[in-house]
């Protein structure tokens, strides 16, 4: 698939991604004001997936699984294109994450099938967490990490026989997936 044969859907995705508790029941006041402010550190993993009609769609909402050293969930509008120094706000259950992505977006496409014209677009741009920006569990939180959009179906075929990689291409609603995956090395303060 040609690089600027790039479906609306990976276009439209690729936008398009703690607070204090006491420090232990029954401990001393002086005991919690001698040891620093405990941290917990993992790897955040935030999931959505799209389907038909939804994971085409020009504003796309996905509803989104945080698991890992916060499990939460969201659901967060995806829309525009990446760019670098560009924020994004996760508004969960748990409060705000808040991201800033470190690049600007490149979203790449390859032809699986000629026969059936399955066409797989994905976009990976790297992201650090905004602590300052965050709220919640998440607030003070930092970390890097990426994220990935990534749209799958089948593009028309034409009547000459091969596959509509123009510019304009739509995977077809009956076949399109789209997915956002985000990976952090996450710290949050307990």
């Amino acid at each position: 698939m040609k690089n600027r044969a790039v479906p609306a859907a990976v276009i439209v995705l690729a936008g398009g991604l703690a607070a204090c508790s006491s420090p232990g029941n029954g401990g001393s006041i002086a005991a919690a004001s001698l040891s620093p402010t405990a941290s917990v550190s993992g790897t955040e993993t935030i999931y959505g997936k799209l389907t038909g009609s939804a994971a085409i769609a020009n504003n796309p909402v996905a509803h989104l699984t945080f698991t890992g050293p916060v499990a939460t969930t969201a659901s967060t509008g995806l829309g525009g294109s990446v760019t670098k120094g560009e924020s994004l706000t996760f508004k969960t259950a748990a409060g705000d994450l808040a991201v800033t992505f470190d690049a600007t977006g490149a979203p790449s496409g390859t032809l699986m099938s000629t026969k059936t014209c399955r066409a797989v677009i994905s976009e990976t741009v790297p992201i650090t967490v905004d602590g300052a920006k965050s709220t919640g569990k998440f607030s003070g939180a930092t970390g890097t990490g990426k994220a990935t959009v990534m749209a799958a179906g089948n593009l028309a075929k034409l009547s000459s026989g091969t596959c509509d990689e123009s510019q304009h291409a739509q995977l077809s609603p009956k076949t399109a997936v789209a997915t956002f995956t985000a990976t952090i090395k996450l710290t949050v303060r307990k």
